[in-house]
């Protein structure tokens, strides 16, 4: 008996598994079945952590897991979940667990092993495979020489694999270095290599893709087959070099005796061909003339608007060139340029050609080039900013920038703000200082006055605008859509180089107000003379 004034142990006793017990365990491992679900191997694992703290239960529980996996009787798709549980205990539970499962791992390891290869389960195999190496990985397993006796199964297949790889790829002719590398040829491995691109290029991950050598390992027929293609490509390739030479030579000592060959006359169907230019050309612009103004009224999204904005800018730009490319086919018609290629006409250049690459030189970079200035101003930012000038692609762009603007003027607006006088005033100003100021402010706004004047009569007709109607989009008298901008000032879509005048109508019945309101290019009406009312025949004959 302890003496009074010694603490007394009172640890708790290890608590037993009884046969119950072990009984609803078992219950719970069958029907576990062949699916591994999370919330049943936790259970699993909850209800063996109880039961931690006692060697002889612990080893209970272990035994009811290990007499499965190396039952043969059960079905293989039901080992793999078995595997798991007992993977959950090593490295969720610990305890006397881990040497337990340590010590008789390598022999269940082996048998599910042998068992998913009898029943050709490759892909259980592998999972296999990969809950021993995260044993290491994780540190589950602390000991090294324990745990590849562990998987000692897998090394064994392993080198079994190789040497069956390596007794393919020696039948096939294929020898490898000291170092594992295929002795092939140059010419013979960059072939190989190709074809093999070829077969991982579609439905192979990147990290996934593997050289010719690790293909002898893992799969020697195909790199069999992969050589008697290269093979046979390059055999046919040789062969294609060995015919074209003699068709090189022959024509080298025929041409002095060989008759002048007239220059090929056109196909007649080719020559029936009749293309027009304008067909439906004008109902492409407006419609997408349309498109652009409707970006007011559209909603987007923050995750598509970038998105959107890039397509409001090449819809835009888009119906610009359009209209451009009519006007000029017009023109070059009225100047009879661009004539049929067979009569020897000159054709009339693309306003808007592409970049060349060889311009990008020190005299290359000082040619005009068109196509690069109107990106930069109507066709790549056609809309501008009435407050500092600047242009954007879109509508939206340009909305946002007014926006921040109108933040920014009422923000310094709040701001307090200190009138100063300036270096060396004047005797007056010190004196009488607020009517100086009067003053000044009166002059300057006098000034702004006098510069403010109409804009004269006679200003370019090119600057003339209209409201944009999407039932009035081309000119009556050349046919050609009337180009688009976004006006700041008024907040609304107006045609460029645009007119409204009146066409007076034909009939005896018709009453001179019922003349019809149509627009028309200003350049096109100031050919006409400038008259203040279009007749009937002007429009017919324009047509």
């Amino acid at each position: 008996m302890a003496p009074a004034d010694e603490p007394v142990d009172l640890e708790e006793e290890e608590e037993e598994i009884d046969e119950e017990q072990v009984d609803d365990y078992c219950a719970m491992l069958d029907r576990l079945g062949n699916f591994p679900e999370k919330v049943a191997i936790n259970s699993l694992s909850m209800a063996a952590e109880d039961f931690a703290a006692s060697p002889a239960s612990a080893k209970t529980i272990h035994e009811c897991i290990r007499t499965r996996l190396v039952d043969r009787t059960m079905s293989p798709d039901r080992k793999l979940p078995l595997v798991y549980v007992m993977d959950s205990l090593l490295k969720n539970v610990k305890g006397t667990y881990v040497g337990i499962i340590a010590d008789g791992a390598a022999e269940w390891m082996a048998t599910v092993y042998d068992i998913f290869d009898k029943a050709r389960k490759d892909d259980e195999k592998n999972r296999l495979k990969k809950v021993w190496n995260t044993w290491r990985n994780q540190g589950a397993i602390k000991d090294e020489e324990k745990w590849r006796q562990i998987g000692k199964c897998f090394a064994e297949a392993d080198e079994k694999e190789k040497a069956a790889a390596e007794a393919k790829t020696s039948a096939a002719g294929i020898v490898r270095d000291a170092d594992g590398t295929l002795q092939l040829d140059p010419k013979l491995r960059r072939q190989m290599q190709l074809l093999l691109d070829e077969v991982q290029s579609a439905g192979v991950d990147e990290l996934d893709k593997v050289s010719l050598e690790r293909l002898a390992d893992i799969n020697p027929d195909l790199l069999q087959q992969i050589k008697e293609g290269a093979e046979a490509a390059m055999e046919e390739e040789n062969q294609q070099q060995s015919s074209t030479q003699p068709m090189q030579q022959s024509p080298l000592r025929s041409s002095e005796n060989a008759p002048h060959l007239a220059p090929a006359t056109p196909q007649s169907e080719w020559s029936k061909l009749k293309l027009n230019h304008l067909e439906k050309s004008h109902d492409l612009i407006a419609s997408l003339q349309r498109q652009v103004r409707s970006a007011n009224d559209t909603t987007v999204v923050a995750s598509q608007l970038d998105d959107t904005v890039h397509l409001y800018a090449a819809v835009s730009a888009s119906a610009q060139l359009l209209t451009d490319m009519l006007q000029q086919w017009k023109e070059g018609n009225a100047l009879g340029v661009g004539g049929d290629t067979n009569t020897g006409g000159i054709r009339r250049k693309r306003r808007y050609s592409i970049v060349k690459k060889d311009d990008f030189t020190n005299e290359g970079v000082r040619k005009h080039n068109d196509a690069v200035i109107a990106q930069l101003y109507e066709v790549g930012l056609p809309f501008v900013c009435s407050a500092d000038g600047r242009r954007f692609a879109t509508q939206l762009e340009l909305s946002k920038h007014l926006d921040a603007l109108f933040k920014k003027s009422q923000l310094e607006k709040t701001m307090e703000t200190t009138d100063e006088r300036g270096w060396y005033p004047e005797e007056g100003v010190w004196i009488v200082s607020d009517k100086v100021a009067e003053e000044a402010a009166a002059g300057e706004e006098k000034v702004e006055a006098d510069m403010d004047v109409d804009a004269p009569a006679d200003a370019p007709a090119a600057a003339a605008t209209v409201l944009a109607d999407e039932t009035r989009d081309r000119c009556l008298l050349c046919g050609i859509n009337f180009a688009m901008f976004f006006d700041q000032d008024e907040g609304e879509w107006k045609y460029k180089n645009c007119v409204e005048k009146s066409v007076e109508q034909d009939g005896p019945t018709m009453d001179e107000g019922e003349n019809e309101a149509v627009l028309v290019h200003a350049t096109c009406w100031e050919g006409l003379g400038s008259p203040e009312v279009l007749t009937a025949d002007q429009i017919r004959h324009a047509a």
